[in-house]
């Protein structure tokens, strides 16, 4: 995309929202100069300047002129727009946390080997967990940061359910690599419902992550989150 001055993107930009699209409209560079916060004289030297760019033109009226934003001035700004845009919505392609590998409350091995949630599971992420979770407990404030934006990337819904016991609520399912070893397919957990807080990431896989990596209590883990999932299923969320 062509540089251009961010003085000169604002000035066209108040220039539009007064209309000055479609019709030739008085605006002042005594006008223009308070809109974005410069002397008149300033004001002045930006407009001749977007004059010369043929991003505006200007007429003469009186002892006066009025002025109007070229449809090259308009394609200008919306390029910067739909950049400004892109920017803001984009995701990195990848997440990192840190954290310690923590005992958990064997909770995890109870909700693994209930059929409601192995089915879903088998069909939705590809693979039924192995039972139990592993439990990493966040260790920097970055990665506490990252946490709170999880959601807003792409996961795997996993529906509630009820048994003659109890209902069960959802899990969101986001795929991980860990230790940077992407050979095992491991997915980071959302539930609707439990005990653990913010600080807390519980990460499943087809196998024993412990054993396969060689991991106890107190060994620091990084759990890499992929925000765009090549897995093809028709319930992966944005």
């Amino acid at each position: 995309m062509q540089d251009i001055k961010s003085e000169y993107v604002i000035t066209l930009a108040k220039l539009l929202l007064k209309g000055a699209k479609d019709n030739f409209i008085e605006f002042t560079s005594t006008d223009i100069g308070i809109e974005i916060n410069k002397s008149q004289q300033a004001a002045s030297k930006v407009i001749l300047e977007l004059q010369e760019l043929k991003y505006v033109e200007r007429v003469k009226k009186g002892h006066g002129y009025l002025i109007r934003v070229t449809d090259e001035g308009f394609s200008t700004v919306k390029k910067m727009s739909e950049f400004l845009y892109m920017a803001l919505n984009s995701s990195p392609g990848k997440v990192h946390f840190s954290g310690t590998l923590v005992s958990g409350m064997g909770e995890g091995k109870y909700y693994m080997s209930l059929d409601g949630y192995r089915k879903q599971f088998e069909k939705k992420i590809g693979y039924i967990p192995f039972p139990g979770t592993l439990n990493i407990r966040i260790v920097d404030p970055l990665s506490l940061e990252n946490r709170g934006k999880i959601e807003s990337f792409r996961y795997h819904f996993v529906d509630g359910f009820s048994d003659s016991k109890r209902t069960y609520g959802w899990v969101k399912c986001y795929p991980v690599i860990l230790n940077g070893n992407e050979k095992i397919r491991s997915d980071l957990l959302i539930l609707e419902r439990t005990h653990h807080d913010n600080n807390m990431l519980e990460i499943i896989a087809p196998v024993n992550i412990k054993k396969v990596l060689n991991l106890k209590n107190g060994d620091d883990v990084k759990v890499t989150l992929k925000t765009s999932d090549t897995r093809t299923e028709s319930n992966i969320i944005n």
